[in-house]
Order: C-alpha cells, then sequence, then structure tokens
C-alpha cells in the first residue's frame, strides 16, 4: 500500500501543528517520522489513521483518497504507546477481539490467535491478563493485536517509550524481524533516533510542524540539511563551532584552521565526535573536562577555548586535566543561517 500525502496542513485554536506537509510512501517502506516533542509527527500519524482531520490536503492510500474515511475503513493496524489492552480480558481474548469484530468463526480465531503468539512468543501467556505479564510481553500483545487483522499499513505512535533500555533493544529487533517477514508498510513515530536509525529504511526528520529532511538513515546522519538534523541526529551530537569563514580559513575567538573551506562569511564549522581524534599534536589543543568510558569506547569532553566538544576515543582515555591535542578528520560547513554547504563524502551501507 503506497501513502501519498498532498498539502497536509492541521491548525487547533489558531496553532499551526502541521503546515504544508507533502510525502509518500512507497508499498511495503519502513518509514520513521523523527522529531522533538510537540514538532507534529503524533498529529500527522493521526491524519494518516483517520483519527483527524487535516485543515487542508488529503491523504491517499493506494491512489484512493481515504481523508475523509474513518479508521476503521482504512484497513490499518496502530500500536500506541500505552499498549491499550482490555484489562479485564485474558491475552487469548485481546488477540482474537479483532478477528471477533469481524466475525471470524471461532475455529479460524483460535488457529490464528495461536499462530501470532508462537511468531511473538506470547503462547505460554495466552490465559493470562495483561497485569500479570512484564511490559515488552504487553507490548508484544499490543504488536499481535495489530497484527492479526493482516492490515495494509502498520501505524506505530512511540511504542517502546514505556520500556527499560534492555526491553527497548529487544523490541527493536522483534520489530524488524516482523517486518522482514511481512512487509506491510509501516509508519513509524518517535523522538528517539537510536530507533530512527536502526529500523528505518526511510527517516522523516521534523521540526515545527514541517518536513526538515527526508533520506535513508546513513543520508541523514552524514549529509544533514542544516545544524538542527546535524545536532538532533548522532550521540552526542555533531561539534558545532561559530566562526568566519575567509580566504579558506576557519576563524572562531582564538582558533584557527585552514581548511580551503568553499564559503566565505559568517557560519558554522561542525565535526561529529567520531570524525576527530586526539592526538599530542593536533590543529586544536584544549583541557579534559569530562570522560564517559564504555569499555573499549569512550567519549571524552574537551574545553576548547571555553567551548566543551566531544570526541569519541578507542582505548583508555586521557585523564581529567590532562591538556591533548585534536585533529579533525571530517569538516562540515554552515551558513550563518544553519544551512549546509559543505559535507564530506558519504559512505554506502550494502
Amino acid at each position: 500500500m503506497e501513502i501519498r500525502l498532498e498539502n497536509i496542513s492541521k491548525v487547533f485554536q489558531g496553532f499551526i501543528a502541521l503546515k504544508n506537509i507533502n510525502l509518500t510512501i512507497s508499498s511495503g517502506e519502513f518509514v520513521v517520522i523523527l522529531g522533538p516533542s510537540g514538532c507534529g509527527k503524533t498529529t500527522l500519524l493521526r491524519i494518516i489513521s483517520g483519527l483527524e482531520k487535516p485543515t487542508t490536503g488529503r491523504v491517499y492510500f493506494g491512489g484512493k483518497d481515504v481523508t475523509d474515511l474513518p479508521p476503521s475503513k482504512r484497513e490499518i493496524g496502530m500500536v500506541f504507546q500505552n499498549y491499550a489492552l482490555y484489562p479485564h480480558m485474558t491475552v487469548f481474548e485481546n488477540l482474537a477481539f479483532p478477528l471477533r469484530m469481524a466475525g471470524v468463526d471461532s475455529k479460524r480465531i483460535k488457529v490464528e490467535v495461536e499462530e501470532i503468539a508462537k511468531k511473538l512468543r506470547l503462547y505460554e501467556h495466552l490465559n493470562k491478563k495483561p497485569r500479570q505479564l512484564s511490559g515488552g510481553q504487553r507490548q508484544r500483545v499490543a504488536l499481535g493485536r495489530a497484527l492479526i487483522k493482516k492490515p495494509k499499513v502498520f501505524l506505530f505512535d512511540e511504542p517502546l517509550s514505556n520500556l527499560d533500555a534492555n526491553l527497548r533493544m529487544d523490541m527493536r529487533v522483534e520489530i524488524g524481524r516482523l517486518h522482514r517477514e511481512i512487509g506491510t508498510t509501516t509508519i513509524y513515530v518517535t523522538h528517539d533516533q537510536v530507533e530512527a536509525m536502526s529500523l528505518a529504511d526511510k527517516i522523516v526528520v521534523m521540526n515545527k510542524g514541517e518536513i526538515v529532511q527526508v533520506g535513508t538513515p546513513i543520508e541523514i546522519y552524514e549529509n544533514p540539511k542544516d545544524t538542527f538534523v546535524a545536532t538532533f541526529i548522532g550521540s552526542p551530537p555533531m561539534n558545532l563551532i561559530f566562526g568566519e569563514f575567509s580566504e579558506g580559513v576557519f576563524f572562531s575567538e582564538g582558533i584557527k584552521i585552514s581548511g580551503n573551506f568553499p564559503y566565505k562569511g559568517k557560519g558554522y564549522m561542525g565535526f561529529r565526535p567520531e570524525g576527530a581524534e586526539i592526538t599530542s599534536n593536533g590543529i586544536l589543543r584544549g583541557r579534559v573536562e569530562h570522560r564517559e568510558i564504555f569499555g573499549e569506547e569512550s567519549i571524552v569532553y574537551i574545553s576548547v577555548d571555553n567551548k566543551i566538544i566531544s570526541i569519541k576515543h578507542f582505548g583508555f582515555p586521557p585523564r581529567v586535566g590532562e591538556n591533548v591535542g585534536i585533529n579533525l578528520k571530517k569538516i562540515y560547513v554552515f551558513n550563518e543561517e544553519g544551512n549546509s554547504i559543505y559535507h564530506p563524502s558519504s559512505r554506502t551501507i550494502p
């Protein structure tokens, strides 16, 4: 099922939640809508589902205008942040509910429920109530209840935000596996960049009710359109230093870097934490202020002319208080408005 949004806007009592959204999602694609709280991503998902109507614009499913159709007529399956399970029903009854509402006979329901329960590792829990399940198990029930309808479109609204870190990782693996098996067109809303980078075929980055950039995870990461995307994607975010570019040289309060930069004027020099390395000598000098050690890899926070920059370091990191040099391997350039002027060549991942 291809989904097409044309000139979608949404206004709530004078507040513009969405502004002129145009987007095409190909059949079978896993698209993640990513952005900070309040950017309009959930409102957009609700419009796609039929829970909200756009103020202007049209929604098309497979070339058919569904803008005025209710959710029940759109052949969608939805998974919410709060699971939305019936507490008085068993896992079996929760999974069977959509089929009972569709008038499916009891024998067929039993077969379908047991099949989906095995797929989601819920078979031994079919007689339990939701309160007897862990958070991850409840989310799998919610996932199964949406799957069992065999929808043409799958919609997720921040489904993992109530889970702890280990369960989130497990559920990301589960959702990715299911999508590869089933291939249903999927739209997944989140503010978590890890979910976006690990699940998406295509990421739609939103900010203040507008689409900022659309691309594959590696395109978004390595070729951010502006400083918002550059700092929203990546952990820690891209380091940005404001200054002036002149005759191929960047100047900023004691910092001078020659790089044949293809830009003249005020702007930002950027580099990702892994796009720099700590050395005994370097084009930048600074003092180690803090470090976070994760086994073989560390994140080192260094003060350079009163600016804190972060660098990913392999091996044992320098001590706090130590003076170090920094070399830059990949440099980005943004103009004063924050728009991308130059970025290093992108890699491709097979």
